[in-house]
């Protein structure tokens, strides 16, 4: 009886040790099979655009070959060429930075999640491009973040923009913070939105709600899975990166989430119709996020 108990245990010890190789190793292939999908090179080709900056007035078409050459959507691109001593060299460097290869490394940032940066030769990070100007209440959102072979990206909020301040809800383990935006720039795919229809000012005070009730709380998993995810401000008591984005949106009677499923995540906010895209990089101008 002794011998068969011990048979019965190896086997099932065999079994378990079978099923932890097979989810490692499942896991394992979908996180490379994802991770080429973190960053988008052009496959078309670069024109010039010259022609084009020098129009005293552009159509629809004009700005949509000037997003898809240099990343800039229309805001941005008025803010350039509102400058018209440096506004349209500004944006011809903004081309050469969306045709740039570019080398990524792909690092561990937590137990089971990863996250690509720009690096030099010397597998260093590196700022790869320039941001277009920010405001208050812009969102901005990257795919490089992925774990288990899930590519759920990262988002944040600008919070103050005059000292490059975001918002973010950044790893388990560790609250909400404030961050410096140009942080932004080493990942190797970013979006940068702005409400659509909606004034200054009310960017101003969504950015404000943000910074007052989603400052300095717990990560939390769960947010939206085992509770209503959009209580009072009071009853606030965890957060993860695209709830903290959607949570001072929806208060003010914007709600960003694409599909309105039980879970928000970045890649609904990358695609809700509420926003226009102000920049992208690394990111295709056809679906931004498909």
């Amino acid at each position: 009886m002794t011998v068969k108990i011990k048979k019965f245990k190896h086997k099932k010890l065999i079994f378990i040790s079978l099923m932890f190789l097979m989810i490692f190793v499942v896991v394992s292939v979908m996180e490379m099979i994802i991770e080429p999908m973190g960053y988008y090179h052009p496959e078309y080709e670069k024109t010039d655009i010259t022609s084009i900056l020098e129009k005293p007035e552009l159509s629809d078409d004009d700005y949509k070959e000037l997003f898809y050459q240099t990343g800039l959507g229309r805001t941005a691109v008025d803010d350039f060429l509102s400058d018209k001593a440096s506004g349209k060299n500004k944006i011809l460097q903004f081309q050469e930075t969306f045709f740039r290869d570019s080398n990524m490394l792909c690092e561990s940032i937590g137990i089971i999640t990863s996250q690509e940066s720009l690096v030099n030769e010397e597998n260093k990070p590196i700022y790869g491009f320039e941001l277009a100007d920010f405001k208050n209440g812009y969102v901005l959102v990257t795919k490089a973040t992925h774990s288990l072979g899930w590519r759920h990206g990262h988002a944040a909020i600008v919070t103050d923009a005059e000292n490059n301040e975001t918002l973010e809800a950044v790893i388990l383990g560790s609250n909400s913070m404030l961050q410096d935006i140009n942080k932004w720039r080493v990942y190797p795919s970013f979006m940068m939105l702005k409400l659509k229809d909606a004034s200054q000012e009310t960017l101003d005070e969504i950015a404000k709600f943000a910074k007052e009730n989603l400052n300095d709380v717990p990560y939390g998993l769960t947010v939206g899975l085992t509770s209503k995810k959009n209580p009072a401000p009071e009853n606030l008591r965890s957060t993860q990166c695209s709830h903290l984005v959607w949570y001072p949106f929806m208060q003010h009677e914007y709600n960003i989430d694409y599909d309105g499923s039980w879970l928000v995540t970045p890649k609904d906010i990358a695609n809700s119709d509420l926003f226009e895209v102000v920049q992208i990089y690394g990111v295709n101008p056809e679906d931004i996020w498909p």
